[in-house]
């Protein structure tokens, strides 16, 4: 589904790293900051290097938490977890945009649209190369009948891949559209600027339209733009492109009598080389973090003689808006070092990793249990915290968020 498999490793890596720190008496987070890739350093034989500054996306997500100076008891505790995952993005992709004799712009692009805004995002990269206003940009519905290929929509490749072709493509159509510009002020292409949805050559002006009409002798014609993205192209050869890097803490209390656990705070941080769409993209990791609180506390199928007895969202729980902690943020690293448009990388799928092995690592920060299971309020079993036998209900406890 969502992250195919990364919730499930980092859960079980981060809840280790922290068991770890344990035995070690080392503070988790010390332990972290001391043992977490650099920039640079490679995380597997042949693979590319890491791409994010780890120690700054960690460092963010703790620094709302007061993590060194808060004062600790037994009923509430804070974790914090690293996730770091290769989303697979194969970089092949196919666009193609379409000027029209009335000035405005068609973007053809394979990359279909599931909520996730890919259309916004496509469209901003092409008003930002075109210089045109993105009222004027319509992109059509995935055909494939009619829309150049693409290898898929997933793997956090979107913005990173489809919007290098897409950039490639508007490139391309940047330069025709100069050229045709160039022949109608009979002038060369370096006295050429484009501004607004007009080609401007000292203190003359032409609409785009004005231009496509010159070009073809008539009140018609397009000029159209074409970008190629291939594993050899400009997103290179190594793999993964790039590194999709999430950093969760979260704040919690629990209930000695009765093992509720109560989320007070989480901050979730994603690395995205640039945010194209910095509203978008924290909507994305916290959609994402939400998400994941569903298997963190919350979703499981139960079975009776391998029939499931709660397939209903009725009988199946997931998080509502009433679930989310009463302090909730989301913070983007940009320091424009990924492969895609303008340095940015994918992201959407990072957020989904942390939480549950930063809440289960508070968990044990605050009763010194180690919970192995998912998710934390079944199946867990008996923890003895302070001589007193504590099962693990399904009694969540959440403050209600208002909505300023």
């Amino acid at each position: 589904m969502r992250s195919i498999g990364g919730p499930q490793s980092i859960w079980a890596l981060e809840s280790h790293m922290d068991t770890i720190a344990n035995r070690l008496g080392i503070d988790p987070l010390e332990y972290r900051m001391r043992l977490l890739l650099k920039r640079g350093e490679v995380l597997k034989p042949g693979a590319t290097a890491i791409d994010a500054d780890l120690r700054q996306g960690t460092q963010a997500a703790v620094a709302p938490l007061n993590w060194k100076d808060r004062i600790r008891d037994k009923t509430s505790g804070v974790g914090v977890a690293v996730g770091v995952s290769d989303s697979e993005a194969m970089p092949v992709s196919v666009a193609l945009i379409r000027l029209l004799a009335d000035g405005s712009v068609i973007v053809l692009s394979g990359t279909t649209e599931v909520g996730q805004g890919a259309r916004t995002i496509l469209s901003q990269i092409v008003a930002e190369e075109l210089s045109i206003p993105i009222d004027r940009i319509s992109m059509r519905g995935t055909d494939t009948l009619t829309t150049p290929f693409d290898r898929s929509t997933g793997a956090s490749r979107s913005t990173t891949v489809m919007g290098s072709a897409v950039k490639a493509a508007a490139e391309d159509l940047r330069k025709q559209l100069s050229q045709a510009a160039a022949e109608a002020f009979d002038t060369s292409t370096n006295s050429i600027t484009l501004r607004d949805g007009q080609v401007c050559c000292g203190d003359q002006e032409l609409s785009y339209a004005q231009v496509v009409s010159k070009f073809f002798g008539m009140p018609g014609g397009e000029l159209i733009g074409r970008g190629y993205m291939r594993p050899d192209g400009a997103l290179g050869k190594t793999f993964p492109l790039f590194w999709e890097t999430g950093m969760g803490s979260a704040e919690i209390g629990v209930d000695l009598e009765t093992g509720a656990i109560t989320i007070h705070s989480y901050v979730t941080v994603a690395d995205v080389g640039v945010a194209i769409n910095p509203m978008q993209a924290e909507g994305q990791d916290e959609g994402a973090t939400i998400q994941g609180l569903g298997n963190t506390l919350f979703e499981s199928l139960e079975y009776d003689n391998g029939q499931p007895v709660n397939a209903t969202l009725v009988d199946y729980r997931v998080p509502r808006f009433t679930d989310l902690p009463e302090y909730f943020e989301s913070v983007l690293i940009e320091n424009r070092d990924g492969p895609g448009p303008y340095g940015a990388k994918g992201m959407g799928e990072s957020g989904i990793v942390s939480i549950a092995p930063a809440v289960g690592n508070a968990l044990f920060a605050a009763s010194g249990v180690r919970v192995r299971d998912l998710p934390l309020t079944a199946g867990a079993g008996l923890a003895r915290v302070e001589g007193i036998a504590v099962k693990l209900t399904t009694q969540i406890v959440f403050y209600d968020i208002e909505v300023l």
